[in-house]
């Protein structure tokens, strides 16, 4: 449990952290009214959804004119559009909003992503024995001071959304629902690269893969009735496009993007293409199979393995993601909260793992380091190196609670060095 005394300066740290926040966006004020937030590609897929024009979702002379009617000065100012790059289902969601002016909509959003963030301490403070001690208060500071979920409020992003998934889902999970689990993970594929991934810690539970084989055959029907074959088929195609036409604003940021792609582009000079993709794909195949060893390592009936594995799950599906920018990295407060609980649970922990978990949360929860890497340098994917740091310093810990289990697992090879 933490002290009062660690409360207490933990609160101070926070609430300076929410200043900070509440300062970047007195900056940047004048961006939402004008439609520069992300929110206004996800709008302009409601409006096309309430004029009819869904086999159009992915059309893009479409999405400038939709745009251009509610946000001229955002497409004037980017020099482009803001292109709606989700599976269609998500799409549904922001038909309501699609009858409300773009302001209007803006706002309920805000109001349901803040609805969201204040739920997602009710579901995990009760299956928590350290930090659900905590008071509400504490929970609440600390959400709105994690500068990643910060910047997915200000976007009117759906990051918020997929952290409020996974929370269900790992509720679910240590009730024993695997079922629900899955079906809630399923509900996050219009963000499928931060989804599909986390998929390897728990290919063992078959009813899990279970649920999410058939919500997503369900989203996939969805998904078919709204687009059509056609417009469904070139949707890979699409995504693909957008992901590598500098046209695109978000396209002319690669520093931003905070993963092992983004890492190694900007370590390997860009002449050496062959080279650049070669080290990425193995770093994420290694990624990859240290997540299945992970997988195995773990006893489904060690609530800590369980939760160290979750955690190691979404720092790993956060690093193999091939599209991710800060707003993304919301998940990883669920994967903090879990390691904190651990950390305050598990007094045998060696003092080097313990060490590297702690400062790992540090730097992640530090918002003048986003700004510095962001605002300064433009290198916020130089955060990967705390990730991978945090993501072995989890497969230790794991490594280690198989250690102190006598039977049928042995020990790893580095045991008593």
């Amino acid at each position: 449990m933490l002290s009062k005394s660690i409360q207490r300066m933990l609160v101070f740290c926070f609430s300076a952290m929410i200043l900070l926040h509440g300062y970047v966006l007195w900056q940047a004020r004048r961006s939402i009214p004008e439609g520069l937030p992300d929110f206004s590609g996800a709008y302009t897929a409601g409006r096309i959804l309430r004029d009819g024009q869904g086999s159009r979702l992915y059309d893009d002379v479409l999405q400038e004119s939709v745009q251009r009617s509610f946000s001229p000065l955002a497409v004037q100012k980017r020099g482009t559009i803001l292109p709606y790059i989700h599976l269609p289902f998500e799409a549904l969601l922001y038909l309501p909003l699609a009858h409300f002016s773009y302001l209007t909509a803006y706002a309920i959003w805000l109001g349901v992503n803040l609805a969201l963030l204040g739920s997602i301490p009710f579901l995990l403070r009760r299956r928590l024995q350290a930090l659900g001690k905590a008071p509400l208060y504490f929970w609440l500071l600390a959400v709105l001071a994690f500068f990643p979920i910060f910047v997915a409020l200000i976007q009117g992003q759906d990051s918020i959304l997929l952290l409020f998934l996974y929370c269900l889902a790992w509720t679910c999970l240590q009730r024993g629902t695997d079922l629900a689990s899955g079906s809630w993970l399923a509900l996050g594929l219009y963000k499928y690269h931060l989804v599909v991934p986390f998929l390897l810690t728990l290919w063992r539970r078959q009813k899990l893969i279970a649920g999410f084989l058939s919500v997503a055959a369900v989203l996939g029907l969805i998904s078919l009735a709204i687009t059509g074959w056609p417009t469904l088929v070139g949707y890979p195609r699409y995504v693909l496009g957008t992901e590598h036409d500098l046209k695109y604003g978000f396209n002319s940021l690669p520093g931003l993007n905070t993963n092992l792609r983004g890492l190694i582009s900007g370590l390997v000079p860009s002449a050496h293409r062959d080279l650049e993709i070669g080290l990425i794909v193995l770093l994420s195949v290694s990624v990859s199979l240290l997540m299945l060893y992970a997988a195995s390592q773990t006893s489904s009936t060690d609530s800590e393995g369980r939760q160290a594995l979750f955690a190691l799950g979404l720092v790993g599906t956060v690093l193999l993601s091939y599209h991710l920018y800060v707003h993304d990295l919301s998940l990883l407060f669920l994967a903090i909260v879990l390691v904190l609980e651990i950390l305050l649970s598990d007094t045998s922990m060696s003092s080097g793992t313990r060490t590297t978990l702690y400062v790992s949360i540090a730097l992640l929860f530090c918002s003048p380091l986003y700004l510095v890497l962001t605002l300064r340098y433009g290198q916020l994917r130089l955060l990967a190196i705390v990730l991978l740091i945090f993501f072995f310093g989890l497969l230790s810990f794991i490594n280690s609670l198989q250690g102190r289990i006598g039977g049928t697992i042995s020990p790893p090879a580095s045991a008593g060095r």
